[in-house]
């Protein structure tokens, strides 16, 4: 197995042998994708099977010539981008290389000691090391490589995705809110960002994986050939001024920051850089800040290990088992929030659709948090939604509309204000055939039922968005966690009950975040969430021929609160709700 040899061409120049591939590193990106390129060039050249058979006898050819990584990756980079390539599949994670997702097992400190400890940690192990997260966060650096993705049309040129950086502050967001929502259940505290290059790491990490080596805790960043920590500091420190000010600058030239988009594209680095051509120079102005934070922190292994194997954080697949990881981007993530927090102004949220999701129905003064109008029910619960003939829609019409439209969700028998999580287990299968079980966190199969009034004497197409936080960070927007997001059609002055199974759900089937972990843990006596359902219009894209959702990734949460108000308050909309929701974790 190639190792990562301590020397400056395994970090700036391209794999070899004897230096295996990183994708954190651009020499090493670029490499791949002149390789997907030349893929699709065998493909154009002879459509059919003929090129696909090219394309995978040149595949195999390279990697018996070098590190297979990278060849593996521009395969995978072909089969995903290229229309000949979509016909062939690619294999799970679990399939392709199950040694990488193999259970740590390491041993558990007693649930009576003390939260805050470092060695806690390993009570999150089921999460960080979650074979469906790895293969989330594996596919999205083949499906939004930093450097652009090569047209299967002209495989020479590349093209960038709009708001590349910005979905990808996004997604990692996103898994920052759920991972501390976790810690949360077993009254851990809040991850710390690792800002602090200079200070000794507490956590130490050991994946038990080949390939990889351990990193002992009470180590301190220390500097790569050709690139020292004093350089990284400096780069972090640009990128707070920038966050600050609202300027990055592009040698003597001030530009101003419009969008998030800017200055994520800098911190990672991609083509988007306000460097430019810059981008791929880890000494740049800007350099690779994210990036090259992977680096640091995935070579700080043991001193006396003489082995060459980087750490987990150095790979995609594997970079989300490591504790360090969440430290790394809730420090990344804080860059680009000082941005957000002093240079956006708050969303206008009072010109939403003229539609109604009660808040209770009573008159006066009533209990926040309890919308009616918000239902939840087991699949289990419900006669017949196991059968292949289910209507979802028309059950729930008949359960919630018509003559029980007043009705609270305690009358109804199939309701529920609790939902459950629980361990199960999944095996690995090895290449020699040996089996290895791995424990995962799944829920109890549900259904949401959602009762909207149109209060307009005609038709309204709107988008229904599901969040959720935990009671505890309710008032942090940072903190709210996208469960779904649909387009339904409101018919004119209509009461509807709209159904919508849980499984559909937009962050599974459009963002990729593991089915299995929908929901957070909860605790065994009940952990106290917060569910959201907020009504907005929809727009076109310009040639009208399809739903686009054209608002900013985390709508409305990229943006802070209007000052003075609190979360909470947004409650006085017609067109949002709330509802409490407990998620207990139960023993099968």
């Amino acid at each position: 197995m190639p190792r990562l040899v301590r020397g400056e061409s395994t970090l700036f120049g391209p794999p070899s042998t004897h230096h295996r591939f990183i994708p954190y590193l651009p020499a090493h990106l670029q490499l791949a994708l002149s390789m997907a390129a030349h893929f699709m060039e065998l493909a154009n050249a002879r459509p059919g099977d003929e090129g696909l058979g090219a394309v995978l006898d040149e595949a195999e050819q390279q990697a018996r010539s070098g590190d297979p990584e990278w060849v593996k990756y521009a395969l995978r980079v072909f089969l995903t981008h290229h229309p000949e390539g979509r016909r062939l599949s690619v294999p799970p994670l679990r399939e392709r290389a199950p040694h990488q997702v193999l259970p740590s097992g390491r041993p558990e400190i007693p649930r009576k000691g003390n939260p805050g400890t470092p060695g806690a940690e390993v009570w999150l192990d089921y999460f960080r090391e979650d074979t469906g997260l790895s293969e989330h966060l594996d596919t999205w650096q083949v499906l939004h490589p930093a450097a652009g993705v090569p047209d299967p049309e002209q495989p020479k040129r590349r093209l960038h995705q709009d708001r590349h950086g910005e979905r990808l502050w996004y997604m990692n967001q996103q898994l920052l809110a759920r991972y501390d929502t976790e810690r949360l259940s077993f009254g851990m505290p809040r991850t710390v960002p690792l800002g602090d290059y200079a200070s000794p790491i507490n956590e130490g990490y050991d994946a038990e994986l080949p390939g990889f080596a351990s990193r002992p805790p009470g180590l301190s960043p220390r500097n790569l050939p050709g690139y020292s920590v004093t350089d990284h500091a400096m780069r972090r420190d640009r990128l707070f001024t920038a966050a600050s000010s609202g300027l990055l600058w592009q040698e003597e030239t001030p530009v101003v920051i419009e969008r998030l988009e800017q200055l994520a594209n800098t911190a990672e680095s991609n083509p988007g850089s306000v460097d430019g051509e810059a981008w791929v120079n880890p000494l740049g102005p800007y350099g690779s800040h994210h990036s090259l934070g992977h680096m640091l922190l995935g070579c700080l292994t043991a001193p006396q290990d003489k082995t060459g194997l980087p750490g987990v954080l150095v790979s995609p697949a594997t970079a989300a088992r490591d504790p360090l990881f969440y430290r790394w981007h809730r420090h990344v993530d804080d860059i680009l929030d000082a941005w957000q927090s002093t240079h956006l102004p708050p969303y206008e949220l009072s010109n939403g659709p003229q539609v109604l999701v009660r808040k209770w129905l009573g008159e006066g003064i009533y209990p926040a948090h309890q919308s009616p109008d918000i239902l939840f029910c087991f699949i289990k619960d419900i006669p017949e939604a196991a059968s292949p003939d289910f209507d979802g829609q028309r059950w729930g019409e008949a359960t919630f509309g018509g003559d029980y439209w007043t009705s609270p969700p305690p009358s109804f028998r199939a309701s529920t204000h609790a939902l459950n999580t629980f361990m199960a287990q999944h095996p690995v299968r090895l290449p020699d055939g040996r089996e290895v079980l791995k424990q995962h966190l799944d829920h109890e199969p549900f259904h949401y039922f959602f009762r909207v009034e149109n209060l307009l004497p005609h038709e309204q197409t709107v988008t229904v968005r599901i969040y959720l936080a935990a009671d505890a960070f309710a008032e942090d927007r940072r903190m709210w966690m996208e469960m779904d997001r649909f387009v339904h059609t409101l018919k004119p002055s209509e009461r509807a009950v709209i159904f919508r199974p849980a499984s559909l759900a937009s962050v599974v089937h459009e963002r990729g975040w593991p089915a299995k972990l929908l929901l957070p843990r909860g605790r065994r006596e009940g952990m106290l969430f917060r569910f959201m359902v907020l009504i907005t219009g929809w727009e076109q894209e310009p040639t009208g021929e399809e739903l686009a959702d054209t608002r900013e990734p985390g709508y409305p949460f990229n943006r802070p609160v209007p000052p003075g108000q609190r979360i909470a308050d947004m409650l006085t909309l017609s067109h949002l709700a709330t509802r409490n929701i407990w998620i207990h974790h139960v023993t099968p």
